[in-house]
């Protein structure tokens, strides 16, 4: 397993960030992840049915800090009566299946993203050869094909299985935890199955990994056949961004992060770096074609290339098909390289 970072105590909320949430009968519960980013959050909501919003990942100390947050407010996991996933990434949902088994929490999910949690390891292994076979094609070399192959992944460690006992329909009616009305919203772009729940009564938005204040969520990397083309690349992502900028949100209560307000400062400054991030893409093309991986050397370097190859080739690759949308490059198949048109 890799090295334990435990750093959630330093993104706990302040008294301040606290009296907000408890305003709205929300609770936020930062939990470590064995991954590069900022602790994920659990969000914790009262209610006649105490409901979680995602339910982090089977690591370090984290089930003893839920329970330590849920003692706080008179509670134990045995109480919770419903768990919100937001969209199938390992550390959002790893923890379910163990708060299911001891609670009996009902598992909710998106409707089109039930396979995704319930086969989660299988559809891993199984698009893992597909990236490797990008991989090969976009002219990375064995020996860091192999290095990404054979990287272990602690899937049994870090989650168990999790059977889904309701799912919701983008844009219905749902009652959170007995005391708000929410209305889940599809936001495709990190994810083709990304969704985030509008607790219109309030302005609140609980984002999941759409809108981060600090940084762009990257848009992880599937095959095409994975999830329909509407529901994946940066353009799509950019759309779901100016949705989200039209409401008259008041905070964002994120999945990794502060809660936030000037949600459209946020979005605007996101925008903006995705913008900044296709030009520099655009200029990496000037002195000839390139391919993805090549693309991803020059953005990165090839460090970070080769330590974070799932991360890096998503960003290029989805760079790239963007440039090719706007018809700005082209893609030639025989020789797997980009180039600018004109």
């Amino acid at each position: 397993m890799t090295k334990k970072r435990l750093r959630a105590a330093y993104y706990e909320p302040d008294e301040k960030e606290r009296d907000i949430l408890r305003g709205y009968g929300l609770v936020r519960v930062p939990l470590e992840i064995p991954f590069r980013v900022s602790p994920v959050n659990v969000v914790l909501a009262l209610g006649e049915r105490p409901t979680l919003i995602d339910a982090g990942i089977r690591y370090a100390n984290n089930m003893e800090r839920l329970e330590q947050a849920l003692e706080l407010v008179g509670l134990k996991v045995e109480d919770l009566q419903e768990i919100w996933l937001t969209h199938p990434h390992l550390d959002h949902f790893g923890l379910a299946g163990e708060i299911v088994k001891r609670s009996g929490a009902t598992l909710v999910t998106w409707e089109h993203s039930t396979t995704r949690f319930e086969s989660y390891r299988e559809l891993w292994d199984k698009e893992q050869i597909s990236f490797l076979e990008m991989l090969s094609l976009s002219g990375v070399k064995e020996e860091i094909r192999n290095k990404v192959r054979n990287t272990p992944n602690f899937f049994d460690e870090m989650a168990s299985h999790v059977n889904v006992t309701r799912t919701f329909a983008v844009g219905e009616s749902m009652e959170l935890a007995g005391r708000h009305q929410v209305t889940p919203l599809h936001v495709p772009g990190h994810s083709p199955w990304c969704t985030a729940f509008w607790m219109q009564d309030a302005g609140v938005l609980l984002g999941g990994d759409v809108l981060l204040e600090r940084i762009t969520s990257n848009p992880i990397l599937y095959p095409p056949d994975a999830a329909p083309a509407q529901w994946q690349g940066l353009d799509v992502y950019d759309a779901s961004l100016s949705r989200l900028h039209a409401l008259p949100c008041q905070h964002v209560v994120p999945g990794h992060g502060f809660t936030f307000g000037a949600h459209q400062d946020v979005i605007e400054r996101a925008q903006k770096h995705l913008a900044e991030r296709q030009e520099r893409v655009f200029q990496i093309l000037d002195d000839g074609p390139k391919t993805a991986y090549e693309v991803a050397c020059a953005l990165f370097g090839e460090s970070v290339a080769h330590n974070a190859m799932f991360l890096v080739m998503g960003e290029a690759v989805r760079h790239l098909d963007w440039l090719v949308a706007k018809q700005l490059a082209r893609f030639d198949i025989y020789t797997r390289q980009y180039q600018q048109i004109g």
